[in-house]
């Protein structure tokens, strides 16, 4: 007889059952159906959606316990819920009648948990949120962007350690695309080729979503590969970051679509009374998960996460600190610009346990030193070299990137995901 495993997310539950012993009284199944309802309920909460469809359909009273049964469907629905929702909001599955409609309802997509993403637009990348929209009940994920008003920024003030060298203040925030650039919900369905039309966004600019798939491992042969991440950011699954056919001609399974990457083809069309219709300017963009352990700050690796920088003329830009050890320090820019362009260094620091001398000016007392390497490049990420700079820890939160050779400190703010998912400022 075929068997039929029920595992929780706890390793330490486990229910099997077989055909066979369903109609045994001395089968575990039965053993099941023996325990109190209450008891039933609450080894049905470790059970995920899937888990809790396939245990409904084994049996009468599975189905009925688990179909009615708000507890269990509400556990699967959480880890959606807690991260979207704002602080003040109470938890609960309206708009949708009950915990298990929700589920239902946007069973097809509850791999697009709430979480940031970067994308592979050319030079400058992009950065995106995804969250549950508890107001219309879809899943979604809006473009972000930094925001940095020049013309109300204090002037440069001299460093009072070195007069010839000029601090600026940073004050950014961060804003979202007004429509949603990913809407799923009850009604989405896929259409041609298994890509899914996007809201049209103000400016005219028509989207779809498809799936990517991952590169096995093993296939990544040689570190020079065009994959998207690039190998310098941490990731689960890696693609392809480019295609003479603009990733046409070849329909994914769904089933072999990684839950961790993703791509939007963007194209601008124009109708007239002599033409049905013009496309202008496509482009795909690939978009990856970025990482929880990435962004997610920890004790032992203090300044690891996403933060803001300053870039003068480019504006702010979005950097991830990873600490692939806990004295090492490599800046990774998520969002770049024509001079440095995304996914690549910013800034690398070959030991943070090295102090080179501790803060005594008045802007940051007490505030430790270290050597750091800076990276510049000319337009295009030509001539890109690294030079001697130094790295100001004046906070888990704050630090300061001296650029000895250009006379100028320049600050880095971290930007709090969890309150971002939330719908806050990150800020």
């Amino acid at each position: 007889m075929t068997d039929l495993a029920i595992e929780s997310s706890d390793p330490t539950i486990t229910i099997k059952m077989t055909h066979s012993a369903i109609g045994s009284t001395e089968s575990q199944v039965s053993k099941l159906l023996r325990l109190p309802t209450e008891m039933e309920v609450k080894i049905s909460t470790f059970l995920d959606g899937e888990s809790l469809i396939a245990a409904a359909s084994t049996c009468k009273q599975l189905n009925t316990l688990i179909r009615d049964s708000e507890e269990c469907w509400k556990s699967v629905c959480l880890p959606m819920l807690l991260s979207s929702l704002p602080r003040d909001i109470p938890v609960s599955s309206a708009p949708y009648k009950s915990y298990r409609d929700l589920y239902l309802s946007l069973r097809t997509f509850t791999w697009f948990t709430p979480g940031i993403w970067h994308g592979n637009r050319d030079l400058l990348g992009s950065l995106y949120v995804s969250r549950y929209n508890h107001i219309t009940g879809h899943l979604e994920a809006h473009e972000v962007f930094c925001v940095h008003d020049r013309s109300a920024m204090l002037p440069y003030r001299e460093w009072s350690l070195s007069p010839s060298v000029f601090v600026q203040d940073f004050q950014p925030r961060i804003e979202r695309s007004l429509t949603p650039v990913v809407k799923f919900g009850p009604r989405t369905e896929y259409g041609k080729n298994n890509e899914i039309p996007q809201p049209r966004s103000p400016r005219g600019m028509t989207t779809t979503f498809f799936h990517a798939a991952a590169i096995l491992p093993e296939r990544i042969v040689y570190p020079q590969m065009n994959l998207w991440p690039p190998q310098l950011i941490p990731a689960d699954d890696r693609t392809r970051n480019e295609s003479p056919t603009g990733f046409r001609g070849h329909v994914l399974r769904r089933m072999d679509a990684s839950t961790s990457l993703f791509r939007l083809r963007r194209w601008i069309s124009f109708t007239n009374a002599d033409s049905h219709g013009v496309i202008m300017g496509e482009r795909v963009e690939t978009i990856s998960r970025l990482r929880q352990d990435l962004w997610t700050q920890d004790p032992e690796f203090s300044y690891r996460g996403v933060w803001i920088g300053d870039y003068e003329s480019h504006g702010g830009e979005f950097v991830l600190f990873h600490q692939p050890t806990k004295n090492r320090l490599e800046a990774i820019k998520l969002t770049g610009d024509p001079n440095v362009p995304r996914a690549e260094y910013s800034f690398v620091v070959d030991d943070l346990s090295h102090t080179e001398r501790v803060c005594v000016e008045r802007e940051w007392p007490g505030a430790r030193v270290v050597a750091a390497q800076g990276h510049t490049a000319a337009l295009n990420f030509t001539n890109n070299a690294f030079s001697p700079t130094q790295l100001i820890l004046i906070s888990d939160d704050l630090v300061a990137h001296y650029w000895i050779n250009l006379s100028r400190i320049k600050m880095f703010r971290r930007v709090n995901i969890e309150d971002l998912m939330r719908g806050g400022m990150g800020l």
